[in-house]
């Protein structure tokens, strides 16, 4: 029973990996400088992983760093794109700039 569940989990988790390579196409992973409205700075990772500690946001300071973030991606993408894509379901992810 135990030998089926660690497959199941391995089966699971390569499933996860090709996923998330195929999810990011060139040009849709990036890091980009963002300031929000009150002031502070923060280094925003789009479908990669950033190295640092991410901050305490409050909801609205996490919108507004994602809505910032992504703008390029509304760009690159266009008017029409399928859902869910790197360009449509974005994973962002934001660290103290410095």
């Amino acid at each position: 029973m135990k030998i089926h569940q660690l497959g199941f989990a391995l089966g699971c988790a390569a499933a996860l990996w090709s996923t998330y390579g195929l999810a990011a196409p060139p040009g849709s992973a990036y890091e980009t400088p963002v300031q929000l409205s009150n002031g502070k700075h923060l280094l925003c990772s789009v479908n990669e992983a950033p190295a640092g500690e991410p901050p305490i946001l409050t909801h609205r300071e996490q919108v507004e760093a994602d809505v910032l973030a992504t703008q390029r991606l509304r760009l690159v993408s266009g008017p029409t794109s399928p859902y869910p894509s790197a360009y449509t379901a974005p994973t962002v992810v934001c660290i103290n700039e410095g």
